[in-house]
């Protein structure tokens, strides 16, 4: 995938999606893509996080380590969904394991390239704080009518 197809595709993730053409393509420059088989872990629950994965071609779930060893599944992934935000985001571990349930390719960004690209445009966090914290509304809300 080059850098214009790279930036077409992040302009279609929500966390993403209020950025603009330049600030798009200085992330789409910082991507690199990776390759995962079925079954294989795209990020570990309790592990640091380091970089954040956009699903470009296939899907994965998204599983809960319970206390007795269980996994819970909580959601599926497909195409142009991103995981890994968070931790990247505040330096916290993972909050769940994501692991591909078809041969899975994504899009990595780490924590210190979406770093070094925000110090050089500023605005990009606007943009992606704009989107989590409609997140954040929309979830308690959800929470509240519980």
């Amino acid at each position: 995938m080059n850098v214009n197809e790279r930036k077409e595709c992040l302009s279609r993730v929500s966390i993403f999606s209020r950025c603009k053409g330049g600030d798009l393509k200085a992330l789409a420059k910082s991507c690199q893509e990776m390759s995962f088989t079925a079954g294989d872990i795209i990020c570990k629950q309790g592990e640091k996080g380091s970089a954040l994965f956009i699903i470009t071609v296939g899907k994965a779930e998204v599983l809960e380590e319970q206390r007795d060893g269980e996994a819970v599944r909580l959601a599926e992934l497909d195409e142009l969904s991103v995981v890994g935000e968070l931790s990247v985001i505040d330096g916290e571990v993972r909050s769940a394991t994501v692991r591909a349930t078809d041969d899975t390719t994504c899009l990595v960004l780490t924590t210190w390239d979406l770093m070094a690209t925000i110090r050089d445009r500023p605005l990009i966090a606007l943009d992606i704080l704009r989107i989590v914290v409609t997140r954040y509304r929309s979830l308690a809300d959800k929470f509240r009518q519980l």
